[in-house]
């Protein structure tokens, strides 16, 4: 088959492709480097429902206990998608920091039981469960517990920490939608996959993280930037979890504190989202 002169044939274009990425991570890949040692370790732990949730754990070599940071992946995503260079931020990274990095498999996703609940009340109770047995390893310091949501992970961190009995210091949010409309783009996305009208108030608001921001009881720490990952002419998202999150004990977006007048927004792309939320991971967990 005769290709046009101006692109490459389908196999060089995939290569190529893979070289870019490659080439892009290459300073993520040495800052890893320079980093703590680490290794993994896998367990099972049981849902309040007594489905199987698989955790994966990357740990600091050395003495601890060390602070825990909880990775929560978007949409139908599980925990794999943190071992890459693929997402914003992986987990061997977040170790490198000085801290336990977990990843899970939220329900019928990768190797944990269950039906997809997108980020519901069963995700949720995921969430909780697995917190709640990490802070027990005698690796952790359970005071010093972070949770990061990756965008619609959002909606299962959210909703799992207002309800959560243990110590955390902060969600730190990148870019989650805030609530229906974000999420579906006004209703032209995800809704046949979701299987709910917009209208479906019982299935909507546990997932609306607008709805659960201002009760949560730990800090509250917004990362965004200008161009979306996920929908690039979309900010109102940022400014309706900013002006709910003023109920929590204390807020930041993109480390100015409060409800700024004017936000400075970040810069686009994966490699400055991979820098703040680094910066921001360590600054909250090793705060005086």
């Amino acid at each position: 088959m005769k290709t046009s002169s101006s692109e490459p044939p389908p196999n060089q274009a995939g290569l190529r492709d893979v070289w870019v990425t490659r080439l892009q991570s290459l300073p993520r890949r040495l800052r890893r480097a320079l980093g703590a040692r680490v290794h993994s370790q896998e367990l099972t732990v049981l849902s309040s429902a007594g489905t199987s949730t698989y955790v994966h754990l990357w740990i600091p070599e050395g003495k601890g206990p060390w602070p825990l940071v909880l990775l929560t992946p978007g949409t139908d995503d599980h925990s794999q998608v943190f071992e890459g260079f693929g997402q914003a931020v992986n987990a061997s990274e977040v170790a490198g920091l000085g801290v336990v990095c977990a990843t899970f498999d939220p329900a019928g996703r990768g190797k944990s039981w269950g039906e997809e609940d997108y980020g519901g009340p069963e995700h949720q109770d995921q969430v909780r469960v697995v917190l709640k047995t990490l802070q027990a390893r005698p690796e952790v310091d359970p005071l010093r517990t972070v949770v990061v949501s990756i965008s619609l992970g959002l909606s299962m961190a959210a909703g799992a920490l207002v309800s959560f009995d243990g110590p955390v210091l902060a969600l730190v949010d990148w870019e989650g939608p805030s609530d229906r409309e974000i999420i579906t783009a006004g209703g032209t996305r995800l809704i046949p996959a979701l299987g709910h009208a917009m209208d479906d108030e019982s299935y909507w608001q546990p997932r609306e993280g607008v709805r659960q921001v201002a009760k949560l009881p730990c800090g509250y720490w917004r990362l965004q930037a200008q161009r979306d990952h996920a929908q690039p002419g979309e900010l109102r998202h940022a400014h309706r979890m900013l002006e709910a999150a003023q109920g929590a004990p204390w807020v930041r977006i993109n480390g100015q504190e409060g409800l700024p007048e004017r936000v400075e927004w970040l810069a686009g792309g994966r490699s400055a989202a991979n820098k703040a939320l680094l910066r921001t991971i360590n600054q909250v967990v090793k705060a005086p």
